[in-house]
């Protein structure tokens, strides 16, 4: 008797242990409830961290897995994107990239959430090229640039990338690559009807050989005057911004030391018709007032003088307009 109760125990205990043994499925379906009820809770980073141990899992169980794998790959690039999208709210641009790139990456890998990698690819470039700008602005050219290349990997028509690396290829005094830059930040700014970035580019483009004029300038002989390389480069000025009047300026300041009053008088006239500064406006018209002197055209020297009676210019001004026939 005492035999049969031992072997009654036996067979019972082997079916408790049937009952709460583990199927290879059961780890992955946990993982799987755990990473459902953060989506459920807005916990979205470590709803992530879940999905991604199930599909490492669902790999090791094999294809009766597979349908938990194939829900889990699913989520993953929309957990991302709300993770940048929760970034973005609160104005973590930086923080947000990383996410909207993993958006995209999870989408193309695993073929689907075709919606959120749209999103993606349409903020990229633009926190991209955002975050390069704040990166020049602090002078941290390598990693600009490199905010810049990516925003052109994404959208290889980001006019604004273009700009940006522009601006960096003038300050570094690459010229060729600045001009490659900026010209097709133009020409795609143009397309776009985006007149502000055109603007940008067409006034960096203008500084850049102002700025190398006036070097030119400050390597001119005194004794043997060699004008040709400065009036290139302002030249070269105008030529990409129309509105550049330093550049003007400086080619009224040229053609008056060489006599030549009506090259002198027509650059002098472009330059006013974008200058603002009050200093400046007297410095074109001392310049406009010499010229006018050398043509003997008193009349319009003497209303040049009188309009250069400001500031710094306002005594070699008066002083010119002593001299000037019929000037009261």
């Amino acid at each position: 008797m005492k035999t049969k109760k031992f072997a009654l125990m036996a067979v019972v205990m082997s079916i408790t242990f049937a009952l709460f043994a583990q199927t290879p499925m059961d780890p992955v379906i946990a993982k799987f409830n755990d990473g459902a009820a953060k989506v459920n809770a807005g916990d979205f980073k470590n709803a992530i961290l879940d999905f991604e141990e199930v599909i490492a899992l669902a790999e090791t169980v094999g294809a009766s897995a597979n349908d938990l794998k194939a829900k889990a790959q699913s989520q993953l690039p929309v957990l991302h994107y709300q993770v940048a999208t929760a970034y973005m709210k609160q104005k973590k641009y930086e923080e947000a990239i990383p996410s909207l790139e993993k958006t995209v990456e999870l989408a193309e890998l695993y073929g689907n959430s075709i919606d959120n990698k749209t999103k993606a690819l349409k903020y990229l470039p633009q926190l991209l090229t955002g975050v390069g700008s704040q990166k020049y602005k602090e002078q941290n050219l390598p990693e600009a640039l490199k905010n810049f290349d990516e925003a052109l990997k994404y959208d290889p028509s980001y006019a604004k990338a273009y700009l940006g690396k522009g601006l960096i290829n003038a300050d570094q005094f690459k010229e060729k690559d600045m001009l490659e830059n900026l010209g097709k930040a133009i020409e795609l700014s143009k397309l776009a009807g985006d007149t502000k970035t055109v603007e940008l580019a067409q006034t960096r483009m203008g500084a850049y050989y102002t700025n190398l004029g006036n070097l030119d300038m400050a390597d001119v002989d005194p004794e043997d005057a060699d004008y040709s390389a400065p009036i290139a480069s302002f030249e070269k000025a105008v030529s990409y911004n129309d509105a550049a009047a330093d550049a003007y300026y400086m080619l009224a300041v040229i053609y008056n030391k060489t006599i030549e009053f009506d090259k002198a008088i027509e650059n002098a006239s472009n330059a006013l018709k974008s200058e603002t500064d009050a200093t400046k406006i007297a410095a074109i018209n001392y310049e406009l007032g010499l010229a006018y002197v050398g043509n003997t055209e008193y009349t319009l020297a003497c209303e040049a003088f009188n309009k250069a009676l400001v500031g710094p210019f306002a005594e070699k001004a008066q002083s010119k307009k002593e001299k000037v026939p019929g000037c009261e």
